[in-house]
């Protein structure tokens, strides 16, 4: 096999494992789209009870600086988040999305649980607590969020993500210390089929293409069989000297 085939063949199997590797992603966020999501489209995680002694739970920063919604895919088509708090000590509990600098000064110098981390099995939380005092007024009273709910019972807030960095809040609606809640978080991402679709498809073109490199690598050229011509036979018999004796005849009556 020459060079040339030979770095062929390894370009072949490289596309060939991309190939597959696209497909099977494609395929489960395919499986995922047809399984995984609720009634009106949403991923969920798991129910996590969140509760503190401070005057409000916080989000880490939620850094969405990059994701730039498009003629092509608006707010709406990239994600849509969606937040929901069951208070389970007070009647009434306060959900709210804002801009991470303008919630940082509402709350600046107000006791805060920050949650730090969640375990996807246990469903245990840790917290960062910040020691301080109580927020200047209700957090309804404030005019930061770009979606909020608040009231008795189960409050959702939904917000099509936009490009910026944000912070979630959960709070009591009077402001006041002590929060206790079962909290769910969801997303639609209006994105995910058309990319399932794409890495599939992608990854079909790849394979296709590996194959036939593979093909030509791996083939070995054809043998050739040497076909004399017609003028050259008709030489070579035309070049015999001396007659021929017949095989049924005898050479003694030749020579007679």
């Amino acid at each position: 096999m020459s060079a040339g085939k030979v770095i062929m063949a390894i370009i072949g199997a490289i596309l060939g494992l991309v190939a597959i590797a696209l497909v099977t992603a494609g395929a489960v966020l395919l499986w995922a789209h047809g399984t995984q999501r609720t009634s009106d489209g949403f991923y969920e995680a798991r129910t996590v009870s969140l509760s503190t002694d401070t005057y409000a739970l916080i989000t880490g920063p939620i850094d969405l600086v990059a994701a730039r919604p498009t003629a092509w895919f608006p707010s709406s088509q990239l994600a849509t988040l969606r937040f929901e708090a069951d208070p389970t000590d007070v009647s009434s509990v306060f959900v709210g999305i804002g801009p991470e600098e303008e919630v940082a000064s509402y709350l600046d110098g107000v006791g805060v649980a920050e949650v730090s981390r969640t375990s996807p099995f246990s469903g245990e939380v840790t917290y960062d607590t910040v020691d301080g005092g109580a927020p200047p007024g209700p957090p309804g009273d404030q005019d930061i969020w770009v979606a909020s709910a608040e009231g008795e019972g189960p409050q959702t807030v939904t917000w099509d993500l936009e490009s910026g960095e944000w912070t979630g809040v959960i709070m009591n609606v009077d402001g006041s210390a002590g929060i206790s809640a079962d909290f769910d978080a969801g997303a639609r991402v209006g994105i995910l089929l058309p990319v399932s679709i794409g890495l599939v498809l992608g990854g079909l073109v790849l394979g296709v293409l590996a194959l036939i490199m593979l093909v030509l690598a791996i083939r070995q050229p054809r043998a050739t069989v040497a076909v004399p011509s017609p003028s050259a036979t008709a030489s070579g018999q035309g070049g015999t000297t001396g007659a021929t004796t017949p095989p049924d005849q005898d050479p003694a009556d030749t020579e007679a």
